[in-house]
């Protein structure tokens, strides 16, 4: 019998124990919530303003614009290239099927640069709004693009 309350009363111990360790914790939790925001914040600040990342971003939006610069140029000059293409084609009812081959084919790669040049401005645009990359940004450049505001429609 002995044996039996002691087994018992381990039980009844254990479970006290038990129940005690997960009323701490519940008690604790705004804690420890607290503790991983700072912790995070920590973490965010310094991964944001490693000089590799600071580096990495500045040179990226420098790049970027110049890349939506040149697409923008490219738009241009495709563009022009099928308006030429019309005016010495003449009235599209006497194009032959190489003329009209053709004809699909420039206005293709105009297409092509667009998709392109939308997809540059885009990305740019996200990550100038995205909190832990605009601060990179030196005022010398735009904050956010708009597609055909320097292009031909």
């Amino acid at each position: 019998m002995r044996i039996f309350g002691f087994i018992v009363l381990a039980f009844l111990g254990f479970s006290a124990l038990s129940v005690g360790g997960f009323a701490l914790k519940a008690l604790l939790f705004p804690a420890h919530t607290a503790g991983n925001i700072l912790q995070s914040q920590y973490d965010i600040s310094d991964k944001t303003f490693a000089a590799d990342n600071v580096l990495y971003n500045y040179e990226w939006f420098k790049d970027r614009y110049e890349a939506i610069l040149a697409t923008e140029t490219k738009v241009e000059t495709a563009h022009r290239a099928v308006e030429s293409f019309q005016e010495i084609a003449g009235a599209r009812e006497t194009w032959t099927f190489e003329d009209k081959t053709e004809y699909s084919r420039l206005a293709a790669v105009e297409q092509g640069l667009r998709n392109h040049l939308e997809d540059l401005v885009a990305e740019y645009n996200s990550r100038s709004k995205q909190a832990n990359r605009n601060i990179f940004q030196d005022g010398l450049i735009p904050n956010v693009l708009e597609i055909g505001s320097n292009i031909l429609r």
